[in-house]
């Protein structure tokens, strides 16, 4: 143990002197980088003192002889001002001229031409088609495909001769119609498999006979007789158990302790007077105006049913006239008997759409009638609370031997309603499937009467000129399939004079008269030409600004189709003073010109538009004679491409001025 603990004290004391080293060389170590530091800062002042002892050996050289260096640096000084004038002089001419070019960019950009001596032509002039008298147009009926195209156009062509070669089919118009017929037979047959049409009336129909509407709606008229009056009874017994439900209700909310009920002091009530004035002042007559708007409503849409048949029977319809058949006080107007109609005059599709009016108006007249009667019932109801009285004893049980009564009168009733209504539905189901039936029946005809109308108008194998003349026109190419009433080909007969037109405005037509001679503008192409102006018309494309003029033209070397141009009017005439007529402008002041005008600067021409104001003597088509205050060879502004107005600086788009 001792051992131990002398080793540990060796060991510690060890450590101690091995710190105590380390520490000594640290501060060593710290000494020498002191040292090496200053070493490096003295160097670099050293290198720094050499730098500035060379420039100024440098600048020493370059001062002249016999200077200072005082002298020398405000030398300098001098010329760095002088540089910097001279860089300034600089950057100020090249904006200015870079200024000047922008400006010259962004200028109108005007064209011009000179003012010269010239002549003025007032002629008229236009270009038009000759044609021989009216044209024929050459029509196909059929759509079919053209297999060739046997002429040309220009050709002459005699009656009969062929213009074009068909395909040899039939053609698509009547391909297509077969198939209607199909379409319609099967549409037809299948109809005869309704089971509303009664057998004998289906062969009937099928024999080609027709049903008479007359005796389809008599028929009806007699079911819905029925009807109409088992609808009555029925709401005659409806209303009269609603009313005694309401005075059993009244009898059983007011009751007294001794018969005069209108004494507060001893009566005692279920129903206050409050509730009293309330159904009588407020419900009720709510109810009954409410009622009465449906009942206004119904008048209306049996107005209008009305007035629909009336618009084909010519003011008569069929329904019954019969009293017991009204549901309203009014209901005798919707019959009104007109000897002269009969329904054998009218199409398969309006005896439909008539009895489908009928049916809606019977319909109307059923609603409104119910619509009435519970009116009827409010209206009681208002009278009986007003007047208590009324009430038999204000006793419950005196209504209820009444109203079981009226419970069984409505059972009967009601079935006679019910077998009623079902007798006229079947009778309905039976006139509009036997309408239809016909109906599909002339469909079926019309589809086979149309196939044999486009069979029996087939077009042949050929298109031929029905007339001789000139074919002027070809609108069909080979391959191409064509529509029925196609116009395929147009000839000018031969053997009319030939004629031309074209349109001119009001103001040239006034300078012409009928009967003047036209000239061709391309003479030298003619050594056979005369044309003379026949009628000035009105051109239906602008009748108050442009006329049309009409020329009668004869020449060996024109034929049908070919162009014309003519010009006629007046013969040219020289002037002094002439421009476009692009260059006259005019304003509140007048007619006027705009000049161009030079002027000089420093860096180069500039061009200023000024006004003249002019008079225009004559004028043709492109150019104007005038009278003013301007030179020949002076430039005038014809087009811009900005608005130029005087003094405006411009930009020429010619350069040679």
């Amino acid at each position: 143990m001792k051992k131990i603990n002398d080793d540990l004290e060796n060991e510690l004391e060890s450590s101690k002197k091995n710190s105590a080293g380390e520490d000594f060389i640290e501060k060593e170590n710290e000494s020498v980088d002191s040292l090496e530091q200053k070493d490096e800062l003295e160097i670099a002042l050293e290198q720094e003192a050499q730098k500035a002892a060379k420039k100024r050996e440098l600048e020493n050289a370059r001062i002249p002889k016999g200077m200072t260096r005082d002298e020398y640096r405000a030398q300098k000084r001098k010329d760095r001002i002088k540089n910097f004038a001279i860089a300034f002089l600089a950057i100020m001419l090249l904006l200015t001229f870079f200024s000047n070019t922008i400006m010259n960019v962004t200028l109108p950009e005007v064209a011009t031409a000179y003012v010269k001596s010239d002549d003025i032509s007032p002629q008229i002039r236009g270009t038009g088609t000759a044609t021989s008298g009216q044209p024929y147009n050459v029509v196909i009926n059929q759509a079919r495909t053209i297999k060739s195209v046997n002429v040309k156009v220009g050709a002459e062509v005699k009656k009969g001769d062929t213009i074009y070669t068909l395909e040899d089919t039939e053609s698509t118009d009547l391909d297509s119609a077969k198939g209607d017929v199909d379409k319609a037979k099967d549409a037809y047959e299948l109809a005869f498999f309704n089971s509303d049409i009664p057998a004998e009336d289906l062969a009937k129909i099928r024999k080609g006979g027709n049903i008479s509407i007359d005796s389809l709606l008599k028929e009806y008229q007699k079911a819905n007789k029925t009807y109409q009056a088992a609808l009555k009874e029925d709401e005659d017994v409806k209303v009269n158990q609603e009313l005694l439900d309401f005075e059993k209700t009244l009898a059983t909310l007011y009751i007294t302790t001794d018969e005069d009920h209108d004494s507060a002091t001893t009566g005692n009530t279920t129903m206050s007077n409050a509730d009293i004035e309330y159904q009588k002042n407020n419900r009720i007559p709510q109810l009954i105006k409410k009622q009465t708007k449906i009942v206004d409503d119904l008048k209306t849409k049996k107005s209008n049913l009305l007035a629909k048949i009336a618009e084909i029977t010519g003011g008569s319809s069929s329904i019954s006239s019969d009293s017991s058949t009204s549901s309203s006080s009014d209901s005798n107007s919707v019959v009104t008997t007109n000897k002269n109609f009969s329904t054998d005059d009218l199409d398969e599709e309006t005896k439909k759409l008539l009895f489908e009016y009928e049916n809606e108006l019977d319909k109307v007249i059923g609603e409104l009638y119910q619509a009435e009667s519970k009116l009827k019932v409010y209206e009681n109801e208002l009278e009986k609370i007003t007047d208590f009285s009324a009430l038999e004893g204000r006793n419950s049980s005196y209504y209820d031997g009444r109203i079981e009564s009226e419970k069984q009168h409505k059972k009967q009733t009601e079935k006679a309603l019910e077998d009623a209504k079902t007798d006229k539905e079947k009778v309905y189901a039976k006139i509009k499937a036997e309408l239809e039936l016909v109906q599909l029946r002339k469909s079926y005809q019309n589809a086979q009467n149309k196939v044999s109308k486009i069979a029996k108008n087939a077009q042949g194998g050929n298109v031929t000129a029905p007339i001789a003349g000139t074919i002027s026109n070809l609108a069909a190419q080979a391959g191409e399939i064509t529509s029925a009433n196609q116009t395929i080909a147009t000839i000018q007969p031969k053997g009319k004079a030939l004629t031309c037109s074209f349109s001119v405005t009001s103001e040239q037509a006034k300078k012409v008269k009928v009967g003047e001679e036209a000239q061709p503008q391309n003479a030298w192409a003619y050594s056979d030409f005369s044309a003379k102006l026949t009628s000035i018309t009105n051109d239906t494309n602008d009748p108050t600004g442009h006329k049309v003029l009409n020329f009668e033209i004869n020449s060996s070397e024109v034929t049908s189709g070919q162009s014309v141009s003519l010009a006629i009017g007046e013969n040219a005439v020289s002037y002094d003073l002439v421009v476009p007529n692009s260059a006259i402008r005019d304003d509140n002041n007048g007619k006027f010109i705009l000049v161009v005008i030079s002027k000089s600067s420093p860096l180069g021409n500039r061009y200023i538009a000024s006004r003249v104001d002019v008079q225009i003597i004559a004028q043709d088509d492109t150019k104007s004679a005038i009278n003013g205050s301007v030179e020949n060879y002076s430039y005038v502004i014809t087009t811009a491409t900005a608005p130029v107005k005087a003094g405006d600086q411009v930009r020429l788009a010619d350069t040679n001025l």
